[in-house]
Formats: structure tokens, sequence, C-alpha cells
């Protein structure tokens, strides 16, 4: 029943994605202000390397909907993990630029699968971070803490992505 209930909120989830293309295309402020990342993501507990690999996979994006000079609220969803044991994160978060140097914090609820099942935790996250380039769309390096009250401490690690703000 519950991967019943799975799939059929996946389909509604996708349909409802579907007409946000549009509608996005017409709207310039939701099309504004994202910023989307990619790189890899090293567990910090070594069952989880041992299990998975040194080297996992993470990408995410990343909204902001409050901004001001120095410092913006955003809302970001990632994605981190390898074979079947990953973490969801969504969180709400506060970031700040000086100079190129980027740094910030969020926290939010993870849905993932540990070793051994699916959970859903608290997360938190730290940001250490550096635009490359300047500009309207700059390239930037980061480096995040990732956290989860749940799993024992398997999903937690550092994420390092490259990113893209448009």
């Amino acid at each position: 029943m519950k991967r019943l209930a799975w799939i059929v909120g996946c389909a509604l989830a996708i349909a409802a994605g579907s007409r946000a293309p549009a509608s996005a295309q017409a709207d310039p402020e939701l099309a504004a202000n994202w910023d989307l990342r990619a790189g890899f993501f090293i567990p910090e507990r070594e069952v989880s390397r041992r299990a998975e690999g040194d080297l996992w996979f993470t990408i995410g994006a990343e909204k902001a909907v409050y901004v001001t000079d120095r410092w913006k609220g955003t809302i970001s969803v990632d994605y981190y993990g390898s074979g079947r044991t990953y973490n969801i994160p969504i969180a709400l978060n506060i970031r700040g630029e000086s100079q190129r140097l980027r740094y910030g914090a969020g926290a939010g609820v993870g849905i993932s699968h540990d070793l051994s099942e699916g959970q859903t935790g608290f997360h938190y996250n730290l940001l250490l971070g550096y635009a490359l380039t300047e500009g309207v769309n700059p390239l930037t390096v980061d480096v995040r803490y990732m956290f989860l009250s749940t799993g024992h401490g398997q999903l937690n690690g550092w994420a390092f992505t490259l990113g893209y703000h448009y």
C-alpha cells in the first residue's frame, strides 16, 4: 500500500510540475534567483564509506525568496547518496555574501534511506563558498556540512559542489 501511495504521489508531482514550465517562463520572478549545483559528497562514517564508497554524488537547487544587499533567504532541495543510501534534504536557509565569499546555514527535513531503512529526520547544513566569477550569473564553489538527525550519523558528511546562479 505504501508503494502504491508513493507511485501515485510521484505521478501527481510530475503532472503538476509539467504545467509549471509554461507559467515559469511567463513569470520573470519565478525564473530568477536560482542556484543549481552538482558535485560529490564524502560521508563522515566509515561504515557508510565501506558500504557505498568514499565519494557519493550530490545535486541541488536553491531558490532565493527574500533578497537584501548581502543576505538572502532561500529554500533548497538537494540529493546526495550512493546506491540505496541517500538523503533528500528540503531546507530553509539564510545565505550571505561579502566580496566573493559565501556563507550560510539552513535547517529543514531530510527524507532518507540509511544502510538499513528509510527514515525522515531533522536536517541542517552549514555553507562556506566562493564566487569564482563576478557578474549576473556567477560560478560558485561551495563546501557544505550536511547533518541528519536519524541514521546514527550514516548520512552526515561534507558536500563539495560547483554551482551556477541565474
